[in-house]
Formats: C-alpha cells, sequence, structure tokens
C-alpha cells in the first residue's frame, strides 16, 4: 500500500454560515485560493471492530489511533467499479493514510457483510487488505458533497463538506438518513506538511471560525445511534 506523508489536517467550524457563503468567503482569502479538482460526492464505508475500538479510540482522544474505509465517489448506490481501501492512522498530531485498490462492488440499498466478505474472499489471504479487515465489520456509511481549493503558493489544500448524510451499513435508504448536527453542516479543512505550519495558522485566523475537533466518523456513529 501506498503511504501519504504524514501532515497536518485542521478542521474549522463555520456555524452560521450557508454554503455559498463559505465558498464567497474562500473566494476572497487573501492566499488566493483556486479550485483544485471539480466538485464531487464522497462515500465511505467504515469497518471496525465489533465492540468499535476505532470508534472508541477517537471519542477517547488517543494520540495513536487509525480507521478502515472503502471510499468510493459519485453515487452512493449501484455499481462501484473502482472502490478504494484506505487505512488513515493518526500519531500524535499529524496524518496519514494508506490506500488500496479493490475488486468493483454493488451498494443497492444495503451492504451487509456477506457481501464484504466474498469481496474480500477474491483478494486473498495475503493481500494486506485482507488481512487488515477481517477482524472487522461494516459500521457506518457516510456521504458528503466535497469542494477542493488549493492556496495560491500550493502550499496548503483545502476542503468544504456540506450535505453530510450518515447510514447504518444495512439501511441505506434516503428516508433513514441521519444528519449532523447543526455547527458541523459545513466543514472546512486544511490539509498541510508540519513545515507550513506559520502559513497554515495565518490562513486559518482569516476566517471568522476557529479550529475545532469534528471527526464524521464518530459524529456518525453517534447519528445512527440516536436515529
Amino acid at each position: 500500500m501506498a503511504t501519504d506523508d504524514f501532515r497536518f489536517e485542521r478542521k474549522l467550524l463555520p456555524a452560521g454560515y450557508a454554503k455559498p457563503e463559505v465558498l464567497a468567503l474562500i473566494r476572497q482569502h487573501p492566499s488566493g485560493f483556486r479550485e483544485a479538482y471539480p466538485p464531487r460526492w464522497v462515500n465511505n464505508l467504515y469497518l471496525d471492530s465489533p465492540g468499535l475500538d476505532d470508534y472508541n479510540d477517537h471519542v477517547a482522544g488517543l494520540a495513536q489511533r487509525s480507521k478502515s474505509r472503502i471510499r468510493w465517489y459519485g453515487d452512493l448506490h449501484g455499481p462501484i467499479p473502482k472502490p478504494v481501501f484506505e487505512r488513515k492512522s493518526k500519531q500524535g498530531t499529524v496524518s496519514g493514510k494508506r490506500a488500496h485498490s479493490m475488486p468493483p462492488l454493488a451498494l443497492n440499498g444495503s451492504l451487509v457483510e456477506h457481501k464484504l466478505r466474498a469481496m474480500l474472499s477474491e483478494l486473498g489471504m495475503e493481500d494486506p487488505v485482507w488481512r487488515c479487515l477481517d477482524q472487522r465489520q461494516p459500521s457506518l456509511i457516510n456521504r458528503y458533497h466535497r469542494h477542493y481549493y488549493l492556496s495560491g503558493d500550493g502550499r496548503v489544500r483545502l476542503t468544504v463538506d456540506s450535505d453530510l448524510a450518515f447510514y447504518a451499513p444495512d439501511h441505506t435508504t434516503a428516508a433513514l438518513a441521519s444528519r449532523p448536527p447543526a455547527d458541523c453542516a459545513v466543514v472546512i479543512e486544511l490539509k498541510y506538511a508540519p513545515s507550513d505550519s506559520d502559513c497554515a495558522a495565518d490562513i486559518a485566523n482569516w476566517f471568522p471560525c476557529r479550529i475545532a475537533r469534528c471527526s464524521k466518523y464518530v459524529l456518525g456513529i453517534e447519528a445512527i445511534r440516536h436515529a
């Protein structure tokens, strides 16, 4: 699995601002943000232990923690021709992830565990994804619409996520979707190398909000528990 360099990931919660207002703020930012990629829907199937160890580690704020997910883009339901397994790790204040291509999958109203096991069987026991997921099971599906930006000097990436929805893995109909709290309706995230911390701090301080903790995985587990 290819490993990204570890980086800082900082979230800003512009509570009280609608998405169009947030996008307008980014266009006005003195760092000269430009669109780096067309907006698209991001879908994630999270996998955790039966006891939700990854979720509990995040809630406890452990310095070293991880989460596993299968990501795809576009439609939530139907064929998923190019799913990607991602193992995201946090070490202290920096994050990194490993990515691995997977066989095609399909989501048609639900994703029960036997479908995942059938997919894993195609990989074989020596595959690193098989080894990682053998002791995990579907725990959450989430979906959001993402805008991508890059600062004028190319040092800081920025994303804007909105229209978040959370689903239990065995119930992915729109009628059963759970939404995040109002103060997490739009999430700005800054991603940058440790060497660019000063630059990123100046960028963050310009916005009319401050850095906050906001894990979509934690929000999602809590949302479907109370749905």
